[in-house]
């Protein structure tokens, strides 16, 4: 008798131990890993996130900045941490599809290596041009481009601007030359010195400055409608149907963590996107607010990949090296 009793005391406690686990979670500092360098304004959303979900989870949230390979190196380190919800990645949907093809890592796959949290925003892209581009919008850059004999040069940074740059110029018909940088910054300073005369990337303080001064003009966006991150910015699609690009950020777990660990993680953050002020103060990091469930992410990444695989079938990508 004893010993059954020890046995439905025992199987009692391993019944419970599941949902004592997810009880105490999180118990110790959870780390958000952004796979791009600190100072940017992906960096402060992502340490603003940080921030506020550590406050609502009664732990801090610590980000870790991993870089290198186009962010691919931060988002295999968070495919590859323990399933426990104590490693995160704040990371776009867009990086994620293009980890196997940036480096050719067979073993990562982008809908089976991390689970979506939740989305979090989007940004379009915009085509700003060096004042001595004599076009100031669309149909006038499309006919400026074309009469150039040898191409041209559009400065950028990463696989993500890399892809839209090859897309735009299937698309419209143009010869455009990708010329990488390491980062937003050498690649708008090749811009202002006229090195380049175009640069693709997302809505930032810096270019925002530079346009206000005049240094730098929009000449449209990758947004299906009019983009207030942009302002005066023309959608391209208006002059080359079908051409619509924008960035989705999205916060992943590893895939395998325990789906109360992710429920409580969603439940934090769609705290925070709620929060008073939120859509401004994204706004002023250019990402405008748009929370979307794991389903809708998974969705958005198959939409990625599958236009990323019909650019390679016809035009080279390079993806930086």
């Amino acid at each position: 008798m004893i010993q059954r009793r020890q046995i439905l005391a025992t199987a009692s406690l391993m019944a419970l131990a599941p949902l004592s686990r997810a009880q105490a979670f999180p118990n110790r500092p959870i780390k958000l890993i952004y796979n791009f360098a600190p100072g940017g304004p992906g960096d402060a959303i992502s340490r603003y996130l940080a921030q506020q979900m550590g406050a609502i989870l009664g732990q801090p949230m610590v980000v870790d900045n991993r870089t290198g390979a186009g962010g691919a190196v931060g988002i295999l380190a968070a495919a590859r941490a323990p399933a426990d919800g104590y490693t995160l990645l704040y990371s776009t949907v867009t990086g994620l599809v293009q980890v196997p093809l940036v480096t050719k890592d067979e073993g990562f796959d982008p809908f089976a290596s991390l689970t979506p949290v939740m989305g979090v925003g989007v940004t379009p892209l915009a085509i700003l041009a060096h004042p001595s581009v004599p076009a100031n919008d669309i149909p006038g850059f499309l006919d400026w481009a074309r009469q150039q004999p040898k191409g041209v040069d559009v400065a950028g940074a990463g696989p993500i601007i890399e892809v839209t740059t090859a897309l735009l110029a299937r698309e419209a018909r143009l010869n455009l030359v990708y010329i990488g940088y390491r980062g937003a910054a050498p690649a708008v300073q090749a811009v202002l010195a006229g090195d380049v005369k175009l640069y693709l990337n997302v809505p930032s303080s810096l270019t925002a400055e530079h346009i206000k001064a005049g240094r730098l003009k929009v000449i449209g966006v990758t947004s299906a409608e009019p983009s207030s991150l942009f302002p005066g910015g023309e959608p391209i699609s208006k002059h080359v149907p079908g051409f619509v690009q924008e960035i989705n950020f999205a916060l992943y777990a590893p895939a395998g963590t325990p789906a109360d660990v992710v429920g409580k993680l969603r439940e934090a953050l769609q705290k925070v996107l709620t929060e008073p002020g939120i859509a401004e103060r994204f706004h002023l990091q250019g990402l405008s607010l748009k929370p979307i469930g794991p389903t809708e992410v998974s969705k958005v990444a198959r939409r990625e990949d599958t236009s990323i695989r019909k650019i390679l079938e016809t035009t080279p990508v390079k993806f930086g090296g």
